[in-house]
């Protein structure tokens, strides 16, 4: 009975935000995507989780707090405060600079995104069972590449684009196995997600003179199926004499492989240009679609964090993470795409980050708001899944970021800002390269039920 007075307290305390959750849904949370890696499996997949923890290298595994929603670990959501729900909204965004060198023929190129990224609530239901709802991209397409060749006495043009993106719906529990305040704590929990989404491929020959047919293969694909991930989490205070504890954190999570269920329609045609602007279709050189399935692997992580705290508050975090995922085992049973046009590997990951708090005292008037934020560095190094002539490619980035509290407020409201800069291969070895620029801007609006004048339930108008 107590959860579902909890529950439907939170309903009509929130309906608004409830119906931009169903909006949001509707709309499939698309996120646009401008790169040409994105060809390989489902698409670039997201790595903005949480616009705070993408600030210090997306250390998330060992990471449990009120104020944040960490769902690349459910066992984080048990350490929501009672009479705090938490809302999380992030905008997030990427520029690029793409430089290639094949054949002596050195090109470049550049692409922008931003969107919407993804949108959560977070609920305490009881002291050690928190609850989270939400959407998020799990991937995207965006391509697009061409090449020309001489012809005859002309040219042509070989096209190939890429659009889509695969987007999950989620609703996670994280519960405290044993809780003894802020000396020891064991947690663990479980994300179950619907996998959504469509990816479209097309493969054009395009031929500059105007009496020769061109011709398109096209290829769409609807994913849908279930995935689940689950993980745990120690928390352990180390005595001190005063007033400064240290404590440790340590996590783990793990995603089952998924298998989703695709419908593939596989179109093949030629068509020719009116005044090189409108397609005109001539002939349909094959129509056919199929149902078939997409593996994708699992995933381990593993974190450790060392911390400072005073008075309940953390000053400093020092962490590592480290990730492993199985690209080889990626699978797409699909007659009509060979997995050997793109091969993958298993790639890894290893992160450092630090983040410290200048100021713990929020109440004070007389402190700048610029040292109650908290500010936070990172830089991780990726063997990424990507193969291109046989050389798996390497991701380098480094992460800063900053987390601003609405000191106006007595909740745990945040303003949360992360930046990434990165680049992905190297022109010198791999003949292609990346350079990048990633940003997210999150808001965590985490009010006080008890204080907050806009969840008051007045009984007089």
């Amino acid at each position: 009975m107590q959860f579902v007075n909890t529950i439907y307290k939170v309903i009509k305390s929130n309906s608004i935000l409830i119906f931009v959750l169903i909006c949001a849904t509707s709309l499939k949370a698309q996120v646009l995507n401008t790169s040409p890696f994105s060809r390989y499996g489902i698409g670039e997949i997201n790595t903005i989780q949480s616009s705070h923890y993408f600030g210090w290298g997306n250390i998330t595994s060992a990471m449990s707090e009120p104020q944040y929603i960490n769902t690349n670990n459910p066992a984080s959501y048990a350490s929501f405060l009672k009479y705090n729900p938490i809302y999380n909204v992030s905008l997030s965004g990427k520029s690029a600079l793409y430089n290639s060198n094949y054949n002596g023929n050195e090109t470049n190129s550049s692409g922008n995104n931003f969107g919407l990224n993804n949108l959560f609530l977070g609920l305490p239901i009881t002291k050690n069972w928190g609850m989270v709802l939400g959407i998020a991209p799990v991937s995207s397409l965006g391509y697009h590449v061409s090449s020309t060749e001489p012809f005859d006495s002309s040219t042509v043009s070989y096209v190939y684009k890429g659009d889509g993106s695969v987007n999950r719906l989620m609703i996670g529990n994280g519960f405290n196995l044993f809780n003894k305040g802020d000396t020891t704590r064991l947690s663990i929990g479980l994300n179950t997600s619907y996998i959504f989404g469509n990816l479209e491929r097309t493969s054009s020959v395009i031929y500059n003179n105007s009496n020769n047919y061109n011709s398109r293969v096209q290829y769409r694909s609807s994913l849908s199926g279930w995935s689940f991930d689950g993980g745990l989490q120690f928390y352990k205070r180390i005595k001190t004499l005063s007033d400064n504890k240290f404590f440790l954190n340590f996590g783990v999570n793990y995603s089952l492989n998924s298998e989703l269920s695709t419908e593939n329609d596989f179109f093949a045609y030629t068509f020719k240009y009116n005044f090189s602007i409108q397609e005109f279709p001539k002939d349909t050189l094959e129509l056919a679609n199929e149902t078939s399935s997409i593996s994708i692997p699992e995933k381990l992580e593993v974190g450790l964090v060392f911390g400072k705290s005073y008075k309940n508050k953390r000053r400093w975090d020092l962490g590592v993470q480290y990730s492993y995922m199985d690209w080889t085992q990626y699978v797409d049973n699909s007659s009509f795409i060979s997995s050997n046009d793109y091969k993958l590997g298993s790639s890894t990951r290893i992160a450092v980050g630090y983040r410290i708090t200048p100021n713990l005292d929020w109440s004070s008037a007389n402190k700048s708001f610029l040292t109650k934020s908290t500010y936070s560095f990172g830089y991780h190094q990726t063997q990424s899944k990507i193969i291109i002539a046989e050389n798996q490619l390497l991701n380098n980035g480094i992460n800063f970021g900053v987390s601003i509290p609405m000191i106006s407020s007595r909740s745990l409201s945040r303003i949360n800002l992360g930046f990434e800069l990165g680049r992905l291969g190297e022109l010198a070895s791999d003949n292609i390269e990346e350079n990048y620029f990633k940003f997210s801007i999150g808001f965590s609006l985490a009010p006080d039920t008890r204080y907050d004048r806009w969840f008051r339930k007045r009984k007089y108008d």
